[in-house]
């Protein structure tokens, strides 16, 4: 016979799980709608758009807003752009960070926790704060204008929570293995590079997928130090949109599609190495 406390305290238990389901569909409802919304304007006329409002079915998919905002956006020319960025500036960030990483999680000297900290005040410095000191300084550099100026400011921001990251991260890996290592005759750079690395992979490939999408996404940076066409990353093409009277918003959304489709892809190919490669170090102190 089943006492009635095992079973009282099974239907709270399926009560709370129940509950928990709940809240979590009406949190992902709340997430999907702005993306609903972004989908319905981009396939409708902008008449019918105005006339009824963004909540309400299209009467016809317009397909050729697609056509319209790949021209308008010249993101012919914005994604050759952003994708050379990615590609440069998403490797030589990891490189450095790691560099920087592997001494402050192994080493023992006697600035490590000061310069850690100095790392983690990057975290707090606004953008914006630093916008007008790259002008002058990349300007004075004969770079503004061009795709290297995006660089080192992109390589600089992500800097603080990489190596936040990536410490925590090698600080998991057992120094006895480095110390066998040492014994053998192995260098700290054949170490860092033979043992370390591969070892982080999984927080190298997370910070990999994360960091490409903050650069594909960026806009202030890019937007203060390029003003010529042939040169700004896919997010300054959006801006195209918006006139002076008025804003083409469904060839703007169908914009908004057309930006997000390679962050979308490339989320739902390395989403399950994020939250693993996030957390493997972050208890570890």
């Amino acid at each position: 016979m089943v006492r009635p406390t095992l079973l009282g305290g099974r239907n709270r238990k399926l009560l709370g799980r129940a509950l928990l389901f709940v809240l979590l569909g009406a949190a992902a409802v709340l997430w999907l709608v702005p993306f609903a919304v972004i989908l319905l304007t981009s396939v409708r006329a902008q008449g019918e758009l105005i006339s009824e409002g963004i909540f309400s079915l299209p009467r016809k998919v317009e397909l050729a807003n697609f056509e319209k905002a790949w021209r308008l956006g010249q993101f012919a020319t914005y994604f050759r752009n952003s994708a050379i960025v990615v590609i440069v500036k998403v490797p030589l960030g990891l490189l450095v960070s790691s560099l920087a990483a592997y001494p402050l999680a192994k080493m023992t000297f006697r600035l490590n926790t000061a310069i850690f900290m100095f790392f983690l005040l990057g975290l707090a410095v606004p953008v914006h704060v630093t916008l007008l000191p790259l002008v002058v300084m990349l300007k004075r550099l004969g770079l503004v204008n061009t795709l290297v100026a995006l660089i080192p400011p992109y390589v600089v921001f992500g800097l603080p929570f990489q190596v936040f990251v990536l410490r925590g991260f090698f600080r998991t890996i057992p120094s006895e293995i480095m110390e066998a290592a040492r014994i053998d005759g192995a260098s700290e750079l054949m170490i860092f590079l033979r043992i370390m690395i591969p070892l982080a992979l999984p927080a190298l490939a997370t910070l990999y997928v994360i960091d490409a999408l903050a650069t594909w996404n960026e806009l202030p940076i890019a937007l203060v130090l390029i003003s010529k066409d042939e040169w700004r990353p896919v997010a300054t093409g959006l801006l195209r949109f918006q006139g002076q009277f008025s804003s083409a918003y469904t060839q703007l959304m169908a914009g908004v599609l057309i930006t997000v489709a390679p962050v979308l892809v490339l989320y739902a190919v390395f989403q399950r190495y994020l939250v693993a490669g996030l957390t493997a170090g972050a208890l570890k102190e």
